[in-house]
């Protein structure tokens, strides 16, 4: 009779532990003996539990159509099979007389005349191989939840970590140079000026570090930067280092929530301010269109007519100028409040040094307190759910505390280089919104500057974001010059992490009719 043999491991470790060749000589030897053809010898690395067998499947295709019977030699059982998948289809051609099962080492043959007792055997091998497997599965899950519950990752570190091994341990720690990539890119995207493409644009730019949207997406969508794994929809507290605050992945989620909302369809030219402009009267937002060389842009009074006018794109510009300029420091007062910003500044060091002293030491203090707590449970001092207890609580005590180092270690010099960049900002934007023949940059400075813009009639009311609404109410109603000595810091974020326009720093949000 014609044989197989059939020789198979379940990973690529086995593999390059020779146990094929082994099994394979077993069985050629076993063969021999009872004089069988070996016409093939398969040596298969993948599991037999999985629902697709390639090689497997391609092994009884060539089985059914042969005209007469074929000997399938493995080593066990569950060499052959784990589960009882397969067993309908093996027992069909053994019924049929096209195949035999023989394994060697169980001393057990399967052909057409075999008794119900051999059967049996067969049936309760695949039993016991496939209670194995499941128990293995167990035992997998089980070690997997307790390493969740104890803030271990399981897989490879995500963009801005690194897998290295402390102690002999597998752990994860930043990649300072591809941390740093990961917050630039959660600023540009919470300022909601720049698109989860753009970003990746500005990334490759910038860093020559290329990442596709998707990417980009599933970078900014991770909680595991702020100190939190999410697994299978489930979050758990990790125990590496968070790279950003809680407060700047916030302002991403909410970027990404307006983003997301149904977006406006439209098509033709890039219109300047499309989409950008709500009529005043019914919340529509207002239409551009082009009529006789101009573009005119006015409200569509679908809810019903009530006397919407239509109003140039040059008569809209011309008033949005009027409104950056309103903002627009002079060079004395630029210098007055920078001055200002650097007293306020040297403050917020000496403030964060204290902080991470007390947050370092209080970090020492747990540390020893947890390998004392283990010491005692392995002394028997105390009970395994008092330990479990004691150690969980000092665990959730580490990670607050790690996550606000993390915060004060990302927010180095950000409280004086935001407001640095908010000052330049107001004072470079007319006129890089006058000289931008980009609408996208001209569209991008409005909604750093603005959080409404509403047509009434031909007028243009307009809201400041936060903390431009303040640097135009003092521009309107005093000067600048003689904040230092009453709060300089009104003009400037209060959290680094928060992007320009969503920072509590005054509560004026007035609209303002630029004459």
């Amino acid at each position: 009779m014609k044989a197989i043999i059939l020789a198979r491991v379940s990973s690529k470790e086995q593999e390059d532990n020779n146990s094929i060749p082994a099994q394979t000589r077993r069985l050629n030897e076993y063969a021999t003996r009872l004089g069988l053809e070996i016409i093939s010898t398969v040596q298969l690395v993948e599991s037999s539990t999985k629902a697709n067998r390639t090689k497997f499947t391609e092994i009884i295709n060539s089985i059914r159509r042969s005209k007469e019977t074929i000997v399938l030699v493995t080593d066990t059982i569950d060499r052959l099979q784990r589960g009882f998948r397969e067993s309908v289809m093996l027992d069909e051609l053994r019924k049929d007389g096209k195949i035999e099962l023989h394994f060697m080492r169980e001393g057990l043959v399967i052909k057409e005349s075999s008794n119900s007792a051999d059967i049996l055997r067969w049936d309760m091998g695949v039993m016991f191989a496939k209670s194995y497997v499941t128990q293995l599965s167990d035992n997998v899950k089980r070690s997997q939840e307790e390493k969740l519950r104890n803030g271990e990752w399981l897989s490879s570190a995500p963009f801005g970590y690194t897998n290295v091994r402390r102690d002999g341990k597998a752990w994860i720690e930043p990649n300072e140079a591809n941390a740093n990539i990961v917050r630039q890119m959660f600023k540009l995207y919470a300022t909601g000026t720049y698109s989860m493409k753009r970003v990746g644009e500005i990334i490759t730019e910038k860093y020559n570090v290329q990442k596709s949207t998707s990417q980009v997406d599933k970078i900014l969508k991770n909680p595991f930067y702020t100190g939190v794994m999410r697994v299978k929809g489930e979050e758990y507290a990790h125990r590496y280092t968070p790279i950003l605050s809680r407060n700047l992945f916030q302002s991403a989620q909410r970027t990404a929530s307006r983003f997301n909302k149904k977006p406006v369809k439209y098509a033709g030219l890039p219109y300047l301010y499309r989409a950008t402009i709500t009529c005043g009267d019914c919340g529509r937002t207002v239409t551009p269109e082009r009529s006789k060389g101009y573009i005119y842009y006015h409200c569509t009074q679908y809810d019903g007519k009530h006397g919407a006018k239509w109003v140039r794109e040059e008569e809209l510009t011309e008033q949005l100028i009027k409104a950056i300029q309103a903002i627009n420091p002079s060079q004395e007062q630029f210098d007055e409040v920078l001055e200002a910003l650097k007293l306020s500044n040297q403050d917020q060091i000496g403030f964060k040094a204290q902080q991470l002293a007390t947050i370092n030491t209080e970090l020492t203090k747990l540390e020893s307190r947890s390998v004392r707590l283990y010491d005692s449970y392995l002394d028997g001092d105390i009970d395994k759910p008092a330990y479990k207890s004691k150690s969980i609580e000092i665990q959730q005590r580490k990670e607050s505390l790690s996550q606000r180092l993390a915060s004060l270690e990302t927010a180095s010099g950000e409280y004086y280089n935001n407001a640095v960049a908010i000052m330049e900002l107001v004072r470079d934007a007319p006129l890089l919104f006058i000289k931008s023949s980009e609408p996208e940059d001209k569209r991008r400075i409005l909604n750093i500057l603005f959080q409404n813009m509403e047509l009434h009639g031909d007028t243009l009311l307009l809201k400041y974001k936060k903390p431009f609404d303040s640097m135009a109410y003092l521009q309107k109603n005093s000067s600048w010059l003689g904040m230092r000595d009453s709060n300089p810091r009104m003009l400037v974020p209060e959290t680094s992490a928060l992007p320009l326009g969503e920072s509590p720093v005054c509560e004026r949000s007035l609209f303002y009719h630029i004459p």
